[in-house]
């Protein structure tokens, strides 16, 4: 590759203009989506309740407990013959959105605003298989307090159950044939007969573990037991902050297309807030407002099927660290899940402000141009500020693998994942790691974060210019401290060996900003210099640093110092004085050192 052909490459995630130099049957899934009619009303009556369509060749039915956790199943004998159910949880407006685990089948619904009818549409992929209205199902006996609730299967057994408050449940089973059940009148004692007569069993709770005992299944006598477990909340929510309001307006379709070759599972839910704007860099959008989508899996490439679970109209401002703040609460309060990462999706430049004309700032991320604005680096740990804490921090965007970003959000995430260097345009092929991830929903976050490393690498090649590695964000302080001892020594020894740490400078592995240089190989060249023994191993203790912090890191053939974390280091004529507002500068001397570095 030519050293044009090279720029032209870099820069394809950073085209803008800046201060130069100075982004299987039934599943148990979610919700909150949109789809079907209406929506709303009061919780209370749907809540506890079942609804039902029933004619000769076609049924659906849904049963929702109290605290909104509903399982639906339908069948079709032209369209679905085999049948197909889910669970999920109802939205605060009345909207349920789910899918099959295998991804398969998808029911988009909506209760009326009164509480006695829903509609729901069921489809596979982008064709709609039929919609139907069920309407509530009069009050039985009170269902016994315990055993109203929603259950599934233990793995690797199929099967899903809610029982509302009024003696109803939809209760699904698999076994080797295939599927059945649907909606069943609920005995005191737990025993549970379908309204067609093809399914008879008993919900036992009073062990140590609930079962399922079924004894009719598709109309034929069988007997078999399945341990169940109450429907437990996702092992992952995976968020994607996409602000596409600017000129990286068309990768946010193929972005949400690889996202929905995979979807939602039960295990993993994909949250994503998009923005797309008028502006004159804003591209040719089909629609204009900010959305926030529940990604569900399609084979559909050429356009976004998810539901919207909410849309926030177009004068959110995603370049302000509140909106940031509320997406990711909002999406931790709906999708409650064992772990959490965050993709913040848009262009990046390290610690730069990167307008021209701005009051100098800390640059970080996430620019709109729709209301010129953008969140800075010091914004970052108040935007983050939530509860539970990240598990990652993932960052589709330029330059930001830098310690001055990595020490600001030290405590408002575990991990921290992305790039030394500026990708393109077309980010990450979230279509690879987000299929290991519902592959193997019981990742640990090292391993979700190897996954991304690894995947991005594999998907560009290995003749790319592509940086990405995943840093441990426990250990950032022990790099700024060894940082600190580093550069202490080195103003010391600024006069005396100034060309040598000049010419350092200037062989450190750079990126698209010149200044940004590759930590632990500007320490290398330091530790096999001729320099002072003493500041050798500064060096050297400040490479065992960064080695500790990197966890995993990958690199094309065009990078071939890089090691995983960058660090400003530019000539001293060119120091930015806003450097020294980060949290990096007010903890350590290095800013001091950058401003007493030899010239040239």
């Amino acid at each position: 590759m030519s050293s044009l052909d090279r720029m032209v490459t870099v820069w394809a995630r950073y085209r803008r203009r800046v201060a130069w130099p100075s982004l299987l049957i039934g599943g148990l899934m979610l919700i909150n989506g949109c789809g079907g009619g209406g929506g709303g009303g009061d919780l209370a009556a749907y809540l506890g309740r079942s609804f039902s369509f029933h004619a000769a060749t076609r049924s659906l039915s849904i049963s929702v407990d109290p605290s909104g956790r509903f399982t639906i199943a339908a069948q079709d004998r032209d369209s679905l013959a085999d049948g197909s159910a889910a669970q999920g949880v109802v939205s605060q407006s009345g909207i349920v959105a789910a899918q099959s685990d295998d991804g398969l089948v998808q029911f988009d619904g909506a209760f009326a605003s009164n509480g006695t009818v829903f509609t729901c549409s069921v489809r596979s992929g982008s064709t709609t298989l039929f919609t139907v209205d069920a309407t509530r199902v009069a009050d039985g006996t009170p269902t016994s307090g315990s055993l109203v609730g929603s259950y599934r299967a233990v793995d690797p057994q199929k099967a899903y159950l809610s029982l509302d408050s009024w003696g109803h449940a939809v209760v699904w089973v698999v076994d080797g044939l295939g599927g059945g059940g649907g909606l069943t009148d609920v005995a005191t004692d737990g025993s549970l007969a379908s309204y067609d007569g093809q399914f008879e069993g008993q919900l036992d709770t009073g062990g140590s573990q609930p079962q399922l005992h079924v004894t009719k299944l598709r109309g034929a006598t069988v007997s078999i037991t399945v341990p169940l477990q109450t429907a437990a909340r996702a092992k992952w929510t995976f968020m994607v902050y996409l602000n596409a309001a600017n000129d990286l307006q068309t990768f946010g379709p193929l972005n949400v297309n690889q996202m929905e070759k995979v979807g939602s599972t039960s295990d993993v839910n994909i949250v994503v807030q998009w923005k797309q704007a008028n502006c004159s860099t804003c591209g040719s959008p089909q629609w204009v407002s900010t959305r926030r989508y529940y990604i569900r899996r399609d084979t559909d490439t050429s356009r976004v099927t998810s539901p919207v679970i909410e849309d926030l109209g177009p004068n959110v401002d995603m370049g302000d660290w509140r909106q940031l703040y509320s997406f990711v609460s909002w999406a931790q309060k709906r999708y409650p899940a064992d772990r959490y990462a965050l993709v913040i999706w848009n262009h990046g430049a390290g610690w730069r402000n990167t307008r021209a004309g701005m009051v100098p700032a800390l640059r970080s991320v996430s620019i709109d141009d729709s209301t010129q604005n953008e969140i800075q680096t010091w914004q970052l740990p108040q935007a983050l500020s939530v509860t539970p804490k990240l598990d990652l921090l993932i960052f589709d965007a330029s330059l930001m693998q830098m310690v001055e970003v990595a020490y600001e959000v030290r405590n408002a995430a575990s991990i921290m994942v992305g790039s030394e260097e500026s990708p393109p345009g077309e980010g990450y092929v979230y279509d690879t790691f987000l299929a290991d991830l519902a592959q193997e929903p019981g990742m640990t976050p090292a391993m979700l974060a190897e996954s991304i490393v690894v995947r991005t690498i594999e998907s560009y090649g290995s003749s790319s210019n592509i940086t990405q590695s995943a840093l441990d964000l426990s250990r950032i302080e022990d790099v700024a401290q060894r940082m600190d001892a580093f550069a202490r020594l080195a103003i010391f020894y600024s006069s005396t060996y100034g060309s040598a740490l000049s010419t350092i400078r200037r062989d450190a592995e750079s990126y698209l900003y010149r200044d940004n240089k590759d930590l632990w190989h500007y320490a290398d060249l330091v530790r096999t210099s001729t320099l002072p023994a003493d500041l050798q191993a500064a060096a050297s203790n400040l490479q065992q640093a960064v080695a500790d912090a990197v966890m995993v890191e990958r690199h094309g053939s065009l990078h071939p110092n890089s090691h995983g974390i960058a660090v400003y280091v530019p000539d001293p004529s060119s120091y930015l004085l806003t450097y020294a507002n980060l949290a990096l500068s007010r903890v350590t001397q290095w800013d001091e050192w950058l401003r007493a570095q030899p010239p040239g």
